[in-house]
């Protein structure tokens, strides 16, 4: 069985600017779309990233992980121009037992 479904009456012209029609309007209404929106770029004040990781350790695994990223990763990390802040264990509330930031 075969289908025609992009088979015009008069010729591959014909075709041809249905299709160009189609594009045209694509492009006017992307562009109308765009321009009332008011897209605006976002522009830093510098070039610095900040990553904040948090990880929840199995108990007593923590100082494990601790020492890991004070003796390992902080001089993988250096080696690869990444600077640590600081790393964090909160206190004093249970839902953050056995969590390192």
């Amino acid at each position: 069985m075969k289908f025609n479904f992009w088979k015009f009456k008069g010729g591959k012209s014909k075709g041809c600017s249905v299709c160009a029609i189609a594009l045209l309007s694509f492009t006017a209404g992307s562009l109308i779309t765009a321009r009332l929106a008011h897209i605006d770029h976002v522009r830093a004040d510098s070039n610095r990233v900040f990553e904040l990781r948090i990880y929840h350790t199995v108990p007593d695994k923590l100082p494990a992980l601790e020492s890991r990223f004070r003796d390992i990763y902080s001089k993988l990390l250096a080696k690869h121009d990444l600077q640590v802040v600081g790393y964090w264990v909160p206190e004093g509330a249970a839902n953050w037992d056995n969590t390192f930031v």
